[in-house]
């Protein structure tokens, strides 16, 4: 629990998490009161095209997954993981620490996003009197989905960054992964691609897409990406040296 607290502390405390939280914001905002307030109402009217509307808090698992990385990755390009290895050599409580600090950070990430995009986009609709076509089991199913996404995508990022302490090469390879290989392998493949990270997290929210997987196999697949990378993660961390 000590472990714990520190890596929350960490993540409170330092600035680019909290540049990160500020950018989750303003972005969220522009794109909610901008696509709300200026779309032509048959681009609103429907339920799939509200639910897609709506969805747009799940932006915030990139920047859960950027925090999880800074995890990991500021600790070696600073110096601070030989402290901690020596306060905690136990490097297994050390990386669940860190992973358990990355889905929470996540969850916060994830309740602040969807929170705005759809608590504004609501009021927004509502402001220019169209009819809110989605069902309540669609939005229980967009929320819950977008926030649980995020919090596993913040765990995610503590992966990746066990596995690739460069801070760089890590946030270009998420970020490569998840804005270009995907999309073309989904574009190209979407069977295959459907049961990757990013398109099983979008499947969590509802029918966001095409050609997704249905909610529940997509919530185990991310899931099971999940404890992959964290397997990797933490045997990267074992072997790798401290010096």
């Amino acid at each position: 629990m000590n472990q714990l607290r520190a890596e929350l502390l960490k993540i409170r405390s330092t600035r680019t998490s909290i540049g990160l939280l500020v950018g989750l914001v303003a972005l969220a905002l522009l794109f909610t009161i901008l696509t709300c307030t200026l779309s032509p109402t048959s681009q609103v009217l429907g339920e799939q095209n509200q639910i897609s509307l709506l969805s747009f808090g799940s932006i915030a698992g990139v920047f859960a997954a950027l925090a999880g990385i800074m995890l990991f990755t500021s600790e070696y390009r600073f110096g601070t993981i030989r402290p901690s290895v020596l306060f905690n050599p136990n490097r297994d409580s050390l990386f669940v620490s860190k992973i358990t600090a990355g889905a929470l950070s996540g969850l916060v990430f994830g309740v602040i996003g969807e929170g705005l995009v759809f608590s504004i986009g609501l009021i927004i609709l509502k402001a220019r009197s169209i009819p809110i076509t989605m069902t309540g089991a669609n939005m229980t199913e967009l929320i819950v989905g977008a926030i649980i996404g995020t919090a596993l995508w913040g765990a995610l990022g503590v992966a990746v960054g066990a596995i690739v302490p460069n801070q760089v090469g890590a946030v270009i390879s998420l970020l490569a992964w998840g804005f270009v290989a995907e999309n073309l392998l989904f574009g190209f493949l979407p069977k295959i691609g459907r049961f990757l990270p990013v398109h099983a997290s979008d499947s969590m929210m509802g029918p966001v897409q095409t050609h997704l997987l249905p909610g529940n196999v997509g919530t185990v697949v991310v899931v099971a990406w999940t404890v992959v990378l964290a397997g990797a993660g933490v045997v990267m961390l074992k072997r790798r040296d401290v010096n």
